[in-house]
């Protein structure tokens, strides 16, 4: 298992870290698939808009999502303490398909963090390559910088935490989510997948414990959204909390 420092994503939502390809997203964009979920959601659009069958009305209309379509990836998170609470999160996920979907993406990444923890710099650089020789993640002719969206939190978790098909609530974990975000448009350049980690180090209370793995509710989910595809609920991989963080 390759060891990073929160680790993040592109892949038409920045996607992380370096394993092998042969994993799939929940049976819908294997690697080198002929479409990924975006392209099969829009080709579903279109056929439902030219047919006498009007397409379904989105929860998503007039506001924020409240449901996710949640896929599993290979891949977790680990939480890693490093005394004197400092502490670093790793994610790992296996490459899939990049979105080739002609759109505005909002990539969003949903990680809980504990209540009250601080931080340096509230942002995160993808990088792609191995650890020691890794690259900036650039798409779009610019560098991948997700920064923490507080205005985020407070307009959508009240609405996709703990609602069905959302986000679990961890109201009573000592957790809370965080939401990290970039905004892309299409480019048509991208090569057929991405793949990418990033680090990310925290501070928090000493005696703060890392999120319980046997909890199904702990885990991260990296989203992709396409706010003008509204019928459309927004794609998130589900990355599990593992409980080999404090390995070297």
């Amino acid at each position: 298992m390759m060891k990073i420092r929160c680790s993040l994503f592109v892949g038409a939502a920045l996607l992380l870290a370096a394993l092998p390809a042969f994993a799939i997203d929940g049976g819908f964009a294997a690697v080198g698939s002929s479409e990924s979920y975006y392209e099969k959601a829009s080709a579903g659009e279109a056929a439902a808009a030219s047919s006498s069958v009007a397409p379904q009305a989105s929860e998503a209309s007039g506001g924020l999502p409240t449901s996710l379509f949640v896929v599993d990836a290979q891949g977790g998170v680990a939480y890693r303490d490093l005394g004197n609470g400092a502490w670093q999160v790793q994610l790992e996920m296996a490459e899939r398909p990049h979105e080739h979907v002609d759109a505005v993406y909002d990539l969003v990444l949903a990680l809980p963090l504990p209540v009250g923890s601080s931080s340096r710099a509230w942002r995160i650089e993808p990088r792609t390559g191995a650890s020691t020789t890794a690259k900036r993640v650039v798409y779009g002719k610019e560098a991948i910088v997700l920064k923490r969206n507080v205005p985020l939190e407070r307009a959508w978790l009240p609405l996709l935490a703990g609602a069905a098909g959302g986000l679990p609530d961890l109201s009573r974990t000592g957790y809370a989510w965080t939401l990290w975000d970039t905004i892309v448009r299409y480019d048509a350049s991208a090569g057929a997948t991405l793949q990418a980690f990033a680090t990310f180090d925290y501070t928090a209370d000493p005696r703060v414990a890392a999120p319980d793995s046997e909890n199904p509710d702990n885990a991260a989910y990296v989203i992709t959204w396409i706010p003008t595809l509204e019928a459309v609920p927004p794609f998130a991989i589900r990355l599990d909390v593992v409980a080999n963080g404090n390995e070297e």
